[in-house]
């Protein structure tokens, strides 16, 4: 007999007990269904996530900041009261507070000078706005970000910053102003702010030089220059007793060479801060997308452990059904390895099914909710789909399932090729 004819005759022994086969193919389909949806979510966190980290560029960057000491670190989680650390200066006459995370404008400076592969520091200046508008018309809030030197954002229309007083907005703001977002490159925008102890509002003119793609993070902000957020910064905060004094800032690094990049790390670390590059924040963040995917097909994989008992259970009654016709069929000189395949298809066929009937549940499901929720719900959240359905997946899903489902039939298949063909055609 071919492996044709066994497989053939698998799936047909399957109707032989449509209820019973019906049941535990229903107990395949829940698993199969819950690790479609579960999957489907990891898979549309992590395309969202991807779709908004490419909306940024900047793999010269190292974003840099002081780091906790690890002490200080285990007594604050337990509580415990924390030593104050005298202030002490370095080499070059410059004041180091341990206690506090914040860093000068002089010392990042001093530090960059310091570090081979390093060519240039920009401070995160913390700046605010109040509203924009165009040609003195109807006005919009706006907030405004700093896009360090050597980071590029992706652009519908227009060109990255080739000098000061110049902003990037985003496509929602930009077709507030035009619905024809081409027309605002080159245009003058009046971007109004508070200063400290001032009543009246400052007012800055800036050239728009592009609009930028849809997402997210690039949709929450317009972005400046580094010479327009300085000036701006200057304006809003100098006069504060904190000012040139950040919580984190970037380096600019002469080369994108991973051995480059972890000297300039290892000597950081050394000093007391901790670098973090654009790719390090995408890992740890898909990271964290598959720890959460993998916690929520543990309760997928839960059901189809619950599924492969009903699967030993159908077959194992099956072998008892069929003795007899087992009997004949080894009289009839078929052999143990095809009576094992024989059965062993019957299991994998109904995972098949199961699992079959359950990612095209969970893929219709999915995509009706995306429907709805991108209407509602999500509706702000710019191209993201809560359920993303990969092919990888599906068929990862679909093999994933047929193994549990082979597993759970080895011991019955086991014991049909096993049966002795006289014990067996004696059988009542």
């Amino acid at each position: 007999m071919k492996l044709w004819d066994l497989i053939r005759i698998a799936n047909r022994n399957l109707l032989r007990s449509k209820l019973r086969t019906l049941l535990t193919v229903s107990a395949i389909f829940v698993g199969a269904f819950t690790l479609t949806m579960t999957n489907g979510i990891g898979d549309g966190l992590r395309d969202y996530i991807e779709k908004q980290v490419k909306n940024f560029e900047g793999e010269s960057l190292l974003f840099v900041r002081k780091k906790f000491p690890k002490e200080d670190e285990e007594k604050a989680k337990f509580g415990k009261p924390q030593e104050y650390k005298e202030i002490t200066e370095d080499d070059k006459g410059n004041r180091i507070d341990p206690n506090t995370m914040i860093v000068s404008l002089t010392q990042m400076e001093s530090l960059a000078k310091n570090l081979s592969g390093v060519k240039g520091v920009t401070p995160a200046y913390p700046i605010d706005a109040e509203y924009i508008t165009l040609d003195n018309k109807k006005k919009y809030r706006v907030s405004l970000g700093m896009l360090s030197e050597g980071f590029k954002q992706k652009l519908v229309v227009g060109e990255m910053f080739d000098g000061a007083n110049q902003i990037v907005l985003p496509l929602y703001l930009a077709k507030a102003l035009d619905e024809s977002i081409e027309n605002l490159v080159g245009k003058t925008a009046r971007v109004t702010y508070r200063t400290e102890g001032a009543e009246e509002f400052s007012i800055i003119k800036l050239k728009i030089v592009g609009v930028s793609t849809k997402g997210m993070f690039a949709n929450m902000n317009s972005f400046v220059d580094v010479d327009t957020a300085r000036q701006i910064y200057t304006a809003q905060r100098g006069e504060s007793r904190d000012f040139n004094r950040f919580l984190s800032f970037t380096f600019q690094l002469e080369s994108t060479d991973e051995k480059v990049i972890a000297a300039v790390k290892e000597k950081l670390d050394e000093k007391g801060f901790v670098g973090t590059t654009l790719a390090e924040g995408k890992r740890r963040t898909y990271d964290a997308i598959s720890i959460l995917k993998i916690g929520l097909n543990l309760f997928a994989l839960v059901a189809l452990l619950a599924a492969s008992f009903g699967i030993i259970n159908t077959l194992i009654i099956a072998v008892m059904e069929r003795t007899k016709d087992i009997g004949l069929q080894k009289a009839l000189g078929m052999g143990r390895g095809k009576i094992f395949l024989l059965f062993s298809f019957e299991s994998i066929f109904i995972g098949f099914w199961g699992a079959l009937l359950g990612i095209l549940g969970g893929v219709l499901i999915g995509n009706v909710a995306n429907a709805y929720l991108t209407r509602t719900y999500l509706e702000s959240f710019e191209g993201f789909n809560l359920f993303v359905f990969t092919p990888f997946s599906v068929m990862s899903i679909m093999l994933l399932v047929c193994l549990i489902a082979f597993i759970a039939g080895v011991f019955p298949a086991f014991r049909a090729s096993r049966l002795n063909p006289i014990e067996a055609l004696r059988y009542e």
